[in-house]
């Protein structure tokens, strides 16, 4: 078994313990809460999410397929499916905030909507990047528009929402650059370009409140998970190889035969770039003052608070899984059966899916140990998981097609 194999199966075994973890932590709640609310409107409350998401989700894909039936142009097909797609975005958005509306200024509801948009069909992307399936692209970006805001302070949810499209914009980022360096001979430049907006966006995080050890352990971790990458060597001008001597010569031909890894010089130019925008972004954000949204951003930099207790990591799960007992247990609950179910059926564990599960434990590790409020995070750890459960089953389907054609062939 390859390195990058033994890597990615360790962080997906590290990744279970931590679900298994959240369950354990879960149930004991679920079992010693007492319920305030009433638990049958509850529970009907529960069932018209479920049944309202699916009815979404088929309503697009019967305009997809009439649209497809009635031959309709592919550029047309998708201006009408991405204007669905849109005021479903819009819509969903204001009624999950539709009970604090009236604090919103016109401007502030314009940006929140638009960030929604924006954040959404970055979530679309990212599940469509590794599964194809329109479908469930689609699965995906309705259930993050519909999830329940639990955060009444305004500033507070405009922070965690520019998180969350930080955060999903980076992971983005980092899916389209393994899909260019996994293109072996390529002579372009792109892996650069993305190099360098991974690491503004990398630095824009870091201010947002993503702790900058979680990025160095990922580029780490990338090292070792990944394979097949490209890579490259360095080359002189013939006008200065030219004018030298024989021995020189042969000592410029050495160095042009070493091969260096695509991926080595893309991490090196992102964290230049993080160590040149980060504190350029810190210096302009302390310099702002009264704008509610900065104070907060502002407040998550100087009241960290370091404890890596395991009584500390326990209370600060329990926090998070309070926001909606039943909803994340049934998360928690299916990523532990597909994760079963790909062991069983002997799946392989792909590299986009792992880089996300390494990127939930570490955020989540690092936001606990630090003992930074949840209320921050609680909305971007929720729609990390949507993606993980969504991936996992994409990657039970995705593999068989790999198979199969491996048998055809």
């Amino acid at each position: 078994m390859s390195l990058s194999k033994i890597s990615r199966s360790i962080v997906v075994a590290l990744f279970v313990v931590m679900i298994i973890f959240f369950s354990f932590i879960n149930i004991k709640i679920m079992n010693s809460s007492m319920e305030v609310t009433n638990v049958v409107t509850s529970n009907i409350a529960k069932l018209l999410y479920a049944i309202i998401l699916i009815v979404l989700v088929l309503i697009y894909m019967y305009i997809k397929e009439k649209l497809y039936k009635l031959k309709v142009k592919r550029k047309i097909s998708f201006i009408y499916r991405y204007i669905y797609i849109t005021l479903v975005i819009i819509t969903t958005s204001i009624l999950v905030i539709y009970k604090y509306i009236g604090n919103f200024s016109k401007i502030s509801l314009l940006i929140y909507i638009i960030t929604c948009i924006l954040t959404g069909f970055i979530v679309k992307r990212i599940i469509f990047n590794v599964s194809k399936s329109d479908m469930l692209s689609v699965l995906g970006m309705f259930s993050y528009s519909m999830l329940l805001n639990v955060i009444e302070d305004k500033s507070i949810m405009f922070n965690s929402i520019f998180l969350e499209f930080s955060v999903l914009f980076t992971i983005y980022i980092i899916q389209k650059l393994i899909d260019e360096l996994k293109q072996r001979g390529l002579k372009t430049k792109k892996y650069i370009k993305l190099a360098i907006i991974l690491g503004i966006s990398v630095a824009f995080t870091s201010i947002l409140g993503v702790n900058i050890n979680v990025w160095i352990i990922v580029a780490v971790f990338s090292l070792f998970i990944t394979s097949n990458l490209d890579s490259t060597h360095f080359t002189f001008p013939n006008r200065i190889v030219g004018n030298m001597d024989k021995k020189k010569k042969d000592g410029i031909l050495k160095i042009e035969r070493i091969n260096i890894s695509k991926l080595i010089i893309s991490l090196i130019i992102a964290i230049l770039i993080v160590l040149v925008c980060y504190p350029i972004l810190k210096f302009a954000l302390y310099r702002i003052n009264n704008v509610p949204i900065l104070e907060n951003l502002k407040s998550i930099h100087s009241c960290i608070n370091f404890d890596k207790s395991f009584e500390n990591l326990k209370n600060y799960t329990g926090s998070f899984v309070s926001f909606s007992k039943t909803y994340y247990m049934i998360l928690f609950v299916y990523i532990l059966f597909m994760e079963i179910l790909a062991l069983v059926l002997r799946r392989r564990y792909d590299t986009k899916s792992t880089l996300i599960k390494l990127i939930f434990m570490t955020l989540y590790i690092a936001m606990a140990t630090l003992h930074i409020n949840i209320y921050y995070y609680q909305p971007l750890f929720s729609i990390l998981l949507v993606l993980i459960a969504i991936v996992n089953t994409t990657n039970i389907y995705y593999n068989r097609e790999e198979r199969i054609k491996l048998l055809v062939s």
